[in-house]
């Protein structure tokens, strides 16, 4: 972990498979402590039930005692500018970047505009990178940010991430509480299709309340739904457990458990069979999660390895996958499937 100004701040760079390219690339994440996830500080924290990332921002910018402030703490362009640079520094061979800021990167609020004019000219002035990846709500994305961004690339892609997880109504904006409207969300999709700006969305696997079966469910017929719609990338977040969620209340009271590896294989495989363009996300973040998706002892190991290897390869090694006494206890959760109607 890196400081800058005393403001903490780190990257991670890894090799990741993605389906735009249909090849293996070299990216370069660039964690930055944003001014708060926009969405976060109009709903007071009552915001997505399984994301810590707003509220950590805010410890480590604020400190102690700011529990319930909302107004944005970002930080000054300069800082971040600083942040970039100490962090970008030696990734000539990177070919896409990613700034990660917990939040949206479109509002001043949460980025200063002239930091991310600075972001668009460094890539644009890198000797390899190809691509600028960056998040957004889709209450933020508009057509003048776009093209302004895109301008400021000069010729480089820009890929902006949503984080959408469903399609249900219920799922999405129900137990997940992401307030997303699904025709706005259908039009900022075709806007950035129209400008050559890329997709990927987020699609979450296992909303709590959810059976294992309703959750698998749910995330095929998402992906279906983003296939569709003409997603470049969809990214599944298989569910872990962040402290101080909503999540973890219902995770400590035994009433949700993570999902199996066995239901995320059965995705990837559906997801293989159809063509989908489909990435597994990681089953880490900061601050780091206190559960997350799981077999048993035994397979676990080997099981995780090989969903390791397809983020970095575009594919399962299906013939690597274990046999596994765990397989029938899967199988008998996921018999259980009864409609959503028992719990909205």
């Amino acid at each position: 972990m890196n400081t800058i100004n005393g403001y903490p701040c780190d990257q991670i760079t890894d090799v990741k498979y993605a389906p735009t390219y249909a090849s293996p690339i070299i990216q370069q994440t660039i964690l930055l402590p944003g001014g708060g996830c926009a969405y976060y500080r109009a709903k007071k924290g009552d915001a997505c039930t399984f994301c810590a990332f707003p509220g950590f921002t805010r410890d480590v910018i604020k400190g102690p005692g700011y529990e319930n402030s909302f107004k944005s703490w970002k930080l000054d362009s300069q800082i971040y500018q600083a942040m970039f640079d100490e962090l970008s520094r030696d990734n000539e061979h990177v070919d896409r970047i990613a700034i990660f800021n917990g939040g949206s990167f479109f509002p001043d609020s949460e980025l200063p505009i002239r930091f991310q004019n600075y972001v668009c000219e460094q890539v644009a002035r890198h000797p390899k990178a190809r691509q600028l990846f960056v998040e957004a709500y889709p209450s933020f994305i508009s057509r003048s940010k776009l093209v302004q961004t895109l301008a400021g690339l000069d010729g480089k892609d820009l890929m902006v991430g949503i984080g959408f997880e469903s399609k249900d109504d219920r799922v999405r904006n129900g137990l997940l509480n992401k307030s997303i409207d699904l025709s706005l969300f259908e039009s900022k999709i075709k806007m950035m299709q129209e400008l050559g700006v890329q997709t990927s969305v987020y699609v979450f696997l296992k909303a709590h309340e959810l059976t294992e079966w309703q959750s698998y469910e749910d995330v095929i017929n998402t992906l279906s739904y983003l296939h569709d719609l003409g997603v470049n990338e969809m990214a599944l977040s298989c569910a872990f457990v962040p402290e101080g969620t909503k999540l973890e209340v219902e995770y400590q009271s035994g009433n949700f458990q993570p999902p199996w590896l066995w239901t995320i294989i059965d995705v990837v495989k559906e997801a293989e069979k159809k063509g989908w363009p489909l990435v597994v996300g990681g089953f880490d973040d900061t601050p780091p999660p206190i559960a997350g998706p799981s077999n048993c002892e035994v397979c676990n190991p080997v099981i995780l390895d090989l969903i390791d290897q397809s983020r970095k390869t575009g594919g399962l090694s299906f013939q690597q996958l274990p046999s596994c006494s765990c397989h029938a206890l899967w199988e008998k959760d996921m018999a259980d499937k009864r409609p959503y109607s028992r719990i909205f």
